[in-house]
Parts: C-alpha cells; sequence; structure tokens
C-alpha cells in the first residue's frame, strides 16, 4: 500500500513539475542574459561525504505540509514524505548512504548528506519541494582526494630529531644548573 502510494504521489509530482516548467521556457534565456545561476555547485572527495543543500522559502507550518524528494540521472535518491524519511523507491546505490537533517524540516532545510562518495555520484541533483512548486538544483563534482604532500628527505629535520636535540639541551642546562648550585666544579 505505501509503495503504490509512494509511486503515485511521485508520478503526480513529476507531472505537475513538467506543466508548470514547460510554461517557463523563457527563464533560463533570460536568466543567462543576468548571469544569475540557480544551481549550486558542491565539491567532494572520493570516500569522503557532501551536503547538498536545498532549502525552502517558506516554511511549512507542519510537518504533515513537508513533501520533498531528491533524484540524479532520474533514479529516486532521498525522499521526505509528511516530514519523514522514505526510503521506498529509493535507488539500490543510494541505500544506507544518504542523511538528512529532520531536526531542520521545520525550518525549511531539506538538505541531505551523501557518505561514501563515489566517481558515479558526480552530476546534478534535482531537489523537488512540493507545497513552492520549486526544484533547487545542485551540480556535485567528485575529485580524487589530493595526496598528502610530504616533505623531502634532508629538507626539514623530522620531529622525533627535533625532540631529541632539545631534550640533550634541556639536560645539559638542568645538569649545568644543579653543578653551580651546589658549588662542584669540573674543572681539575
Amino acid at each position: 500500500m505505501m509503495t503504490t502510494l509512494y509511486t503515485s504521489f511521485i508520478r503526480f509530482l513529476e507531472h505537475m513539475m513538467e506543466f508548470r516548467y514547460s510554461q517557463m521556457c523563457f527563464l533560463p534565456v533570460f536568466l543567462f542574459i543576468n548571469g544569475v545561476s540557480l544551481q549550486e555547485t558542491v565539491v567532494g572527495f572520493i570516500g569522503g561525504s557532501a551536503v547538498l543543500p536545498c532549502s525552502s522559502k517558506e516554511h511549512p507550518l507542519t510537518s504533515e505540509d513537508i513533501g520533498v524528494y531528491w533524484k540524479h540521472s532520474g533514479q529516486n535518491v532521498y525522499g521526505i514524505i509528511y516530514g519523514k524519511v522514505s526510503v521506498e523507491g529509493q535507488a539500490p546505490e543510494y541505500r544506507n548512504r544518504t542523511e538528512s537533517f529532520p531536526e531542520e524540516y521545520l525550518r525549511g532545510n531539506f538538505s541531505i548528506k551523501l557518505n561514501n562518495l563515489q566517481l558515479t555520484d558526480a552530476g546534478k541533483y534535482k531537489c523537488y519541494i512540493i507545497m513552492e512548486e520549486s526544484v533547487i538544483c545542485v551540480e556535485l563534482l567528485i575529485e580524487e582526494r589530493p595526496e598528502r604532500q610530504l616533505p623531502s628527505e634532508g629538507t626539514k629535520p623530522r620531529p622525533d630529531v627535533i625532540v631529541m636535540i632539545i631534550s640533550v639541551l634541556c639536560t645539559g642546562i638542568i645538569f649545568s644548573l644543579a653543578n653551580s648550585a651546589t658549588g662542584v666544579s669540573t674543572q681539575k
């Protein structure tokens, strides 16, 4: 029953979004001319995590008003139906890798966190906010994690060598002070 309800809900929303946006065919041209971008870009690293932002301008009064779903390349990534997380219909490659912030829903924050990033996660994500009939686009770029640059041999002293030198100096200073305090002379 829940699967059928979810599928029907998604089809209805997709139909409404297609109808709504087919009437606004000149909007991208206007925005391009004015240099305005409605798309945000997020950079993530393979194996890491990335937060894909999605915020509502209007804050819903109750959790029952909340209907949001995320898509990538035609696949269902994440859904929030009636203020509750819905993984029904979620593409298998996103299962157990996506999370949201339920404590933020009533403030209009429907961002998701995608964990264990893979190269195949790169691309355009769409966040459909049903109550506003709006779509937020987020471009996710995936990069290799930069290798940590280690200093080449001989350019910088190693930390253990520095600690050893400081220890020897401190021991010498302490020994010298102890000898001068007791009046013992090392000269013969």
